[in-house]
């Protein structure tokens, strides 16, 4: 079979006989995919499969889900979230619902597209809290979980200054102001209590 070519982030490198591992990766084009390397030898071979970071692969398809790599290089490695242990706890319960609400093999440009942006912009934030929701509704969006215009078919009741907050959120397109919002705490916490329920 022909080589493919693909662009990804990093969610999860699970170690397989040793030498091996077995990488998921999430696309743009092809959404969630799974990859056995063989051979993790070295320091460079490490880096490129290490979580969160963003990397090119050649990969050749096989019968079954696990697809083989044939080479890669790295675009990002992403350090900067290992600077502080809130980044790479916030960017762990993004790529969390990704593998828990996306399908392998469907593709999801808007929400690449989306994760990509929240890792960068971790550095701007205190507390991540803001972040950290802004996806998570986002992604209910993206999914159809949450109706912009029913309040009453959301399966969390919520106060009409939450259900506001939520839609504005919901609906920004940048992330200008984001970083100042305070007290988003509790409403966070509220919606990852009941995600497994939800998505």
């Amino acid at each position: 079979m022909a080589e493919e070519r693909v662009e990804g982030i990093v969610l999860r490198s699970t170690i397989y006989k040793e030498t091996h591992r077995i990488v998921t990766l999430f696309t743009s084009e092809a959404g969630l995919i799974s990859l056995m390397v063989k051979g993790v030898k070295t320091p460079e071979r490490m880096v490129l499969l290490t979580p969160f970071s963003q990397i090119e692969v050649f990969f050749r398809k096989k019968l079954s889900d696990l697809y083989l790599l044939k080479d890669g290089s790295l675009i990002s490695d992403n350090l900067f979230l290992r600077e502080k242990w809130d980044y790479l706890e916030t960017a762990g319960k993004m790529g969390q619902m990704i593998l828990h609400s996306q399908m392998p093999g469907k593709p999801a440009p808007l929400l690449y597209a989306l994760f990509l942006a929240c890792l960068k912009q971790m550095p701007k934030f205190e507390e991540p809290a803001p972040l950290l929701l802004l996806f998570y509704l986002k992604l209910m969006t993206h999914e159809g979980i949450l109706s912009l215009d029913d309040r009453a078919a959301f399966p969390i009741p919520l106060s009409s200054e939450d259900w506001n907050m939520m839609m504005e959120m919901a609906q920004s397109k940048s992330f200008k102001g984001l970083h100042k919002r305070k007290g988003l705490t509790p409403l966070l916490q509220q919606l990852e209590k009941n995600f497994k329920d939800i998505v």
